[in-house]
């Protein structure tokens, strides 16, 4: 009836929970508030409502239809600038309906959720512009322990955090994604042109996976001494083999799973860790492509396929001089080398701030 305490209580004296003035304190009010509210719908539909968060209004899961394309990220803290501008350009190139899958550890989900205005208890939500859908896909790092291989502290100090959960989250899509074909892109791309045409030249094909085109070989980023005696048979063809850059690529998830790709790929890693991390200087890349050309070394028909260059300009580095033509006809953009856009050393920051200057427009987390 009154919010004002009796004549008798002074609650500003020696009162944990007093207020000002005379005014009954926030907490009791709370209290006598709830009690009403318990006479109106009963104690325990009451609680009942306050535990479980209200339903998503839409199940994006199937946004889009059969005419939607999936592209996938992964990220932590430390790649959010990155992933941020990456995301935007997909969304503003991509003609068809998007799905946007981002993997992130359970730990950190909730963060995710504000930055993408993400309502508690959902795990996706549309743009706000064009035609797209963010689905957040939690995963613990235990999932992925098996893939990461050891690496020197030189190693990760000169290319990065390549032994990072998010790294290795890629080879395990098929247990996260609910889709078909789906194209990974790393946090540090920018899609320049529509990447339809990708998915409707992949999907002609009876094969798992498809690269970039790459002429760098295989030995620049393994021991050449083999210290291991590993895959003699085969080991001088393996060093000319093209390295294909694995920050970008596309796959058949379907595939991927049945020939139970992340096994072979485990158990690579377990061979370069037996031998003390000395068989290759690199991340998943390594292990991945092995999984592809060691069959093919010994006879087998190849399970991937080869996309031109414009599908991954891996070489946003400050030592390349791009050509402006290559730029232009590019489709993906790559900073694939240590100086990323997002830091003060990075190059090429021309082509990557105006996505992530967009990015609140695009995802506003105040919706």
């Amino acid at each position: 009836e009154s919010t004002r305490a009796p004549a008798h209580v002074n609650w500003n004296e020696n009162n944990p929970c007093r207020g000002s003035g005379d005014m009954l304190p926030v907490a009791v009010i709370a209290a006598a508030a709830m009690v009403l509210a318990c006479r109106e719908v009963g104690a325990s539909s009451l609680f009942r409502l306050a535990d479980t968060p209200p339903p998503c209004p839409v199940d994006h899961s199937s946004y889009g239809g059969s005419e939607a394309i999936d592209i996938a990220w992964a990220s932590d803290y430390h790649q959010l600038k990155g992933l941020s501008a990456s995301l935007t350009s997909a969304v503003e190139a991509v003609q068809r309906p998007l799905r946007a899958h981002i993997m992130v550890q359970r730990s950190a989900i909730s963060y995710f959720q504000k930055l993408f205005g993400v309502r508690p208890g959902c795990m996706s939500v549309e743009a706000a512009v064009g035609r797209a859908v963010v689905i957040l896909h939690p995963f613990d790092p235990e999932m992925v322990r098996k893939s990461i291989p050891s690496m020197t502290i030189e190693m990760l100090k000169e290319r990065g955090r390549l032994d990072s959960p998010e790294q290795a989250i890629r080879l395990y899509m098929h247990k996260l994604l609910d889709c078909k074909f789906v194209l990974w892109l790393d946090s540090d791309t920018i899609v320049r042109q529509d990447v339809s045409p990708l998915f409707n030249m992949f999907s002609k094909t009876n094969q798992t996976i498809a690269f970039a085109v790459r002429a760098k070989p295989m030995k620049y980023m393994m021991n050449v001494s083999n210290p291991c005696n590993f895959q003699p048979d085969v080991w001088d063809k393996l060093m000319e083999q093209p390295i294909y850059n694995s920050g970008v690529y596309i796959v058949n998830l379907e595939r991927w799973a049945r020939k139970r790709m992340v096994e072979r790929i485990e158990g690579y890693v377990s061979e370069h860790n037996d031998c003390g991390g000395k068989l290759w200087q690199a991340a998943d890349q390594v292990p991945l492509l092995l999984s592809f050309f060691l069959p093919v070394l010994r006879g087998k028909h190849p399970d991937y396929s080869v996309v031109g260059a414009e599908w991954n300009l891996d070489e946003m580095r400050c030592e390349t001089k791009l050509q402006p033509m290559r730029l232009q006809l590019a489709h993906v953009v790559h900073w694939a080398g240590p100086h990323k856009p997002w830091n003060a050393d990075g190059c090429y920051r021309e082509h990557w701030l105006p996505h992530f200057r967009r990015f609140s427009k695009v995802f506003p987390a105040d919706r």
